[in-house]
């Protein structure tokens, strides 16, 4: 799994739902929709994709369609560590450690496995960003951005982070890595997440001793344009794109000391793309959500999603308003001796919102309508196939 200083699996919601499957006796009978089901709605804009694993030999990518509460029986065989990205009409798959490399589906083709490709033994590829004729690939086990062709997936490139390094470790010896995470675009721009644990640390966790970094790179020149320091270390989440108060933001949560180590001390922050500057005020703090916030989703203004772990281990889907940072209430708890673990929250432009539910006995995805109150959809998590573990939509990100 990715080295961070708390396993991934750390959200627990107990949920279980209905699906398309139906069980015959002993065997698993799946009841196929039509050609054109297939073909068409398994792709639809409105569908999702859905990163699924066993979290031992394998995993599986799967498409949902949350409107129907439909899963299909796309069943693509991926690594158990992966997430996905969806950009230029193609499904990547990111395998990460122990299978490097980055395995690009056809929906087009029943998501097919057009092309696969290594980004080199142990490098652990965490996000991938699609640009004319290259491929970007940030990896957590290295000091530099890889530059893939997209016509073979051979490297062709790359842009040095060693300057970005952390210089400073409790140990006294500095890692060769900076923890390079998520990406995100804007016009020819590209943005990378520079993480900057300390894996050296004596206490054999991974605090982020150092400060973080947000990277900005010309992705025609291949050159980096600007070094920025993130106001909370240690950035987890993917990065969300939105428009507030008018204008166009990069939104991302840091999560500071987390974990076994967990304090309060980050939060979700916005950086401004026409000043380039992160705003001054957190959109949503530790402090107030009273835990760690792992992931989020902004709807607008007014109304966001948290994921928050806080220091006994208990688990929330709260509400809270980015506009004033304020707790709106809470959607979701879960008790710290619950064995469940959540893994996965999308909010589609639907208005629908997704929870990955990883309970072993019942895995599965909760929806629910922000529409209508964040009224729930289904009672018990809908089926897709194996546990839920990464979810985003089948759409061109703008």
């Amino acid at each position: 799994m990715k080295n961070t200083s708390i396993p991934k699996l750390v959200f627990l919601i107990p949920f279980v739902v209905s699906n398309i499957f139906n069980y015959n006796c002993n065997q698993l009978e799946i009841q196929k929709p039509s050609l054109f089901e297939f073909l068409f709605l398994s792709a639809a804009p409105t569908s999702v994709g859905v990163v699924t694993s066993d979290f031992s030999s394998g995993g599986r990518f799967k498409t949902f369609e949350p409107n129907s509460l439909t899963t299909f029986p796309t069943s693509v065989p991926i690594h158990s560590d992966a997430v996905g990205r969806y950009a230029n009409d193609k499904v990547y798959v990111i395998n990460r450690l122990n299978r490097d490399t980055i395995q690009v589906l056809n929906p087009s083709f029943g998501f097919f496995t057009e092309q696969e490709f290594s980004v080199g033994q142990g490098k652990n590829p965490q996000d991938i960003v699609v640009w004319n004729d290259k491929y970007f690939v940030s990896l957590y086990n290295a000091d530099e951005l890889a530059i893939h062709s997209r016509l073979n997936g051979s490297k062709i490139g790359s842009i040095s982070f060693t300057h970005l390094k952390e210089t400073f470790s409790t140990s006294g010896t500095p890692d060769q890595s900076v923890e390079s995470s998520y990406m995100i675009t804007h016009g020819s721009t590209l943005y990378v997440l520079l993480q900057r644990l300390d894996r050296n640390d004596v206490s054999g966790y991974l605090p982020p001793n150092s400060p973080s970094y947000m990277v900005e790179i010309d992705m025609d020149l291949n050159q980096i344009l600007n070094v920025y320091t993130l106001p909370f270390r240690n950035p987890s989440s993917k990065i969300q794109k939105i428009n507030l108060y008018g204008e166009t933001y990069l939104v991302l949560s840091c999560v500071g000391r987390v974990g076994f180590l967990s304090t309060l001390d980050a939060g979700i922050i916005a950086f401004r793309l026409s000043t380039r500057e992160f705003l001054s005020e957190r959109l949503y703090a530790e402090e107030t959500a009273g835990g760690d916030i792992l992931a989020f989703q902004i709807k607008n203004e007014e109304f966001g999603y948290a994921a928050v772990l806080d220091a006994n281990f208990n688990k929330t889907i709260q509400i809270f308003r980015p506009r004033t940072g304020e707790k709106i209430g809470t959607l979701l708890s879960i008790p710290g001796n619950v064995g469940v673990s959540l893994s996965g929250i999308l909010l589609t432009s639907d208005g629908k919102l997704l929870v990955g539910s990883t309970d072993f006995r019942n895995p599965g995805i909760y929806v629910y309508d922000t529409n209508q109150g964040n009224l729930p959809l289904n009672p018990i998590p809908i089926s897709v196939e194996l546990t839920p573990f990464d979810i985003f939509q089948l759409q061109n990100l703008p």
